[in-house]
């Protein structure tokens, strides 16, 4: 047993230069561990409550830690239904699901230091004790965002994110010749908030167009190698059921995140019915509409409305209960996508989480931001552990 001596919170900042917390846990033993929470800049009404990074290591330092000092650090279930209860409220107003989680990633981080294991190997152990499943770990394949539009573009593009899903090596090369494509063109652009082109273009379909010549022209083929997916961000960008099937057929979309806004269930329990008609392979994914919230979650599955549920540790606020929703997405066979957020650090966590958790994806930006790029290869190191 190793318990905790001392914990301790600072701001740092993320990608867009926002404040965060750090939180770093040391114990008795000597073992400790650090980790970081990122923010998101679309984020939804059911998200918990994420409060001023400043007030936020003040909660940990001033309430939090004086509570968890002495905790066994290897007893991750009780340290965050402390924090929990310590809380006392359901969307975590309190204290901060910031706060609260960056201890709780910090625990996680601490106790696989402690036991002298890797991080995913720790998770996956927790994870198959709270499923009550064994589970082998498993590398994801990378859903990569190339072309960025609404909240995160700053552009005229309605759709939020214009995705590839692939190998790494595939997108940078793609990413290259997109570049490129835009260059030729003489259409002007920036980088978005997440190391993707927001490009000064209107139509979504133009979007698709440069994608699609720039994964032929580095030489791959959509639906083979490549598949395209996409985050409507349906809370801000308004499309049909219709124009919606129409990009998914002309297209060959793959992957369909938040195509209407949060409280939409009916529109997308009636655009998963069409595209089962139409389609044998597809992915229809809730991130807003579920928030990683178990009983929205359950909502879903009873209702039929989608496949896939987007997994953000940030949005529920512990480790214990984002592994309680990842448990149930599978016992209903539902895909989950462990999902970075527009404002990262530079803590590769959620690989080792995708990897524990055996997700089928995982979304972390452009693969060329050094924030976005890490959580790749760090993807690419627990590759190389496994063979």
């Amino acid at each position: 047993m190793s318990t905790i001596k001392d914990i301790e919170a600072q701001i740092i900042n993320d990608s867009r230069g926002m404040p965060t917390i750090e939180v770093k846990i040391r114990t008795q033993s000597g073992a400790s561990g650090i980790a970081s929470v990122p923010s998101g800049t679309s984020t939804g009404k059911k998200e918990a409550t994420l409060v001023d990074p400043k007030v936020g290591c003040e909660n940990i330092n001033k309430i939090i830690a004086p509570k968890l000092i002495g905790m066994d650090i290897q007893k991750q279930a009780e340290i965050d239904q402390t924090m929990v209860e310590l809380d006392g409220t359901e969307e975590k107003s309190q204290l901060g699901a910031n706060a609260i989680l960056g201890v709780s990633l910090a625990t996680a981080r601490t106790a696989a230091n402690f036991l002298k294991i890797p991080l995913y190997q720790y998770l996956n152990q927790y994870f198959c004790q709270i499923s009550g499943v064994e589970l082998k770990p498993a590398v994801p394949t990378p859903m990569m965002v190339m072309i960025c539009g609404g909240k995160h573009g700053g552009n005229k593009l309605c759709i939020q994110e214009f995705l590839i899903i692939s190998q790494v090596k595939n997108g940078i090369k793609i990413w290259h010749q997109i570049e490129k494509i835009l260059h030729n063109r003489k259409i002007q652009f920036k980088i978005g908030l997440e190391g993707a082109f927001s490009p000064d273009i209107v139509y979504d379909e133009e979007a698709l167009e440069i994608i699609v010549q720039g994964l032929s022209e580095a030489g791959f083929q959509n639906g083979h190698e490549v598949f395209l997916g996409l985050d409507i961000a349906g809370n801000h960008c308004h499309i049909s059921n219709e124009e919606i099937l129409k990009l998914h057929k002309k297209y060959n979309i793959f992957s369909i995140e938040d195509p209407f806004g949060e409280y939409d269930w009916e529109k997308f329990g009636q655009l998963k019915l069409e595209l089962e008609e139409g389609s044998k392979d597809f992915l229809l994914l809730g991130d807003d509409l579920f928030a990683t919230h178990k009983k929205l979650l359950q909502k879903g599955i009873n209702n039929l409305v989608a496949n896939g549920i987007i997994i953000k540790v940030n949005q529920v606020g512990t480790l214990t209960e984002t592994l309680e929703v990842i448990a149930l997405a599978k016992k209903a066979d539902y895909t989950h996508v462990v999902s970075h957020r527009s404002g990262e650090t530079n803590d590769t966590f959620i690989a080792d989480l995708a990897v524990a958790t055996a997700a089928k994806f995982i979304k972390s930006g452009a693969p060329i931001p050094k924030e976005r790029l890490l959580k790749y290869q760090r993807l690419e190191e627990i590759q190389r552990e496994f063979k």
